[in-house]
């Protein structure tokens, strides 16, 4: 497998991550947050952190800046892989069309990327510094590699090692 399609995939499932947890916070139950279980009415992340009503305030308006943003550069990064695979479906020879489909995903895909970096800072900034361990623990899981990726034996890839 040629190194540029090996980086195309990771950035892939990276990206497919991220738009996984902007749908985790974005799902809404009763017009409140999504829950993470059915006795607790408060938002997942919201909950996990412990933010106060101030914080959960600034909270609901970064979440819903980035998922707005988001959701558009989602849709855009649909349209292109449809559009990939159409034309490798057609056996198309044109390697510099091809080729610039996949620069247009890749852009897409960092786009997804930048946003949840951005969003990361923002949440923190709102934060103490008592909760900045539990934000760093849940975009961890988004940004390092998750039990399908199964290359350290001690827990399946499933906590993140930042030491």
């Amino acid at each position: 497998m040629k190194k540029s399609h090996f980086i195309i995939i990771v950035v892939f499932l990276v990206v497919i991550t991220a738009v996984n947890f902007f749908i985790l916070l974005s799902k809404q139950e009763d017009g409140s947050c999504a829950c993470s279980n059915a006795a607790n009415k408060g938002c997942y992340v919201s909950s996990m952190i412990s933010l106060d009503e101030n914080q959960k305030q600034l909270y609901d308006g970064i979440k819903s800046k980035y998922r707005n943003r988001a959701i558009l550069v989602a849709d855009s990064l649909h349209l292109r892989q449809e559009r990939l695979m159409r034309s490798l479906m057609r056996n198309e020879s044109d390697t510099n069309k091809i080729a610039q489909i996949e620069k247009d995903i890749v852009s897409c895909q960092k786009e997804l990327l930048h946003l949840s970096v951005e969003q990361y800072y923002e949440i923190k900034a709102i934060l103490n510094p008592s909760q900045i361990p539990v934000l760093d623990s849940l975009f961890a899981q988004i940004f390092i590699c998750r039990p399908t990726c199964n290359h350290r034996s001690e827990d399946g890839g499933t906590h993140p090692h930042l030491n």
